[in-house]
């Protein structure tokens, strides 16, 4: 398989991309695939996780990998930095509230088609609440617009479940105990997420 370059995304800050990073590295790994993680959001919070990960005797990541996942920053800017522009696939999280949709879908306007064609999007930290699925309705109809990107399922807001992720482990997230609902929701997402990288 030729190299893959995976950016979490999106010019927008606590959404979630680095507890993404840790939940699509972790999926990596139960697969059998060797990753390369980069952290390049100055909060280096996904290398704190690896880092952890390490002294509980767990490798992450490898220099050797043909898989990169890089976690950038959110700040202004971010679309121009070279993990983004050479990207194969460039996931953006989003809350589905409207001071995000703002910022997250002004970045997505920004930058030219060629970027815009490889964005998926995951609606993340979700609750049923009829403003957050007019937000992400909102995000569908973009999308469609544009004739570009596309609308990843999304991740229920699970405070017991995904923040913990960066606590770090000695075992595979997906080899430990999820309850059915986490289970379907993550294999759902990062099956999804596979396909579109022609991964099996």
């Amino acid at each position: 398989m030729s190299n893959t370059l995976i950016a979490i995304s999106g010019d927008k800050g606590g959404v979630g991309k680095s507890s993404l990073t840790a939940l699509l590295s972790e999926w990596m790994l139960y697969c059998g695939r060797q990753i390369k993680v980069v952290d390049a959001d100055p909060n280096q919070t996904t290398q704190t996780w690896i880092d952890k990960c390490s002294e509980m005797g767990r490798q992450i990541s490898s220099s050797q990998a043909n898989i990169t996942i890089v976690d950038t920053a959110g700040t202004s800017g971010s679309s121009l930095i070279k993990y983004i522009r050479n990207a194969d696939l460039i996931i953006v999280p989003f809350k589905p509230h409207i001071a995000d949709l703002e910022v997250v879908i002004g970045w997505f306007l920004s930058v030219k088609a060629t970027l815009q064609e490889k964005v998926a999007f995951v609606p993340n930290m979700l609750s049923k609440t009829k403003e957050q699925a007019a937000g992400v309705e909102e995000a569908r109809k973009i999308v469609a617009e544009e004739g570009n990107g596309i609308i990843l399922p999304g991740l229920v807001e699970r405070k017991a479940v995904y923040p913990p992720l960066l606590n770090g482990s000695a075992t595979n997230f997906f080899e430990g105990k999820l309850d059915r609902n986490t289970r379907q929701e993550t294999k759902l997402l990062l099956t999804e997420i596979d396909k579109i990288l022609g991964l099996k």
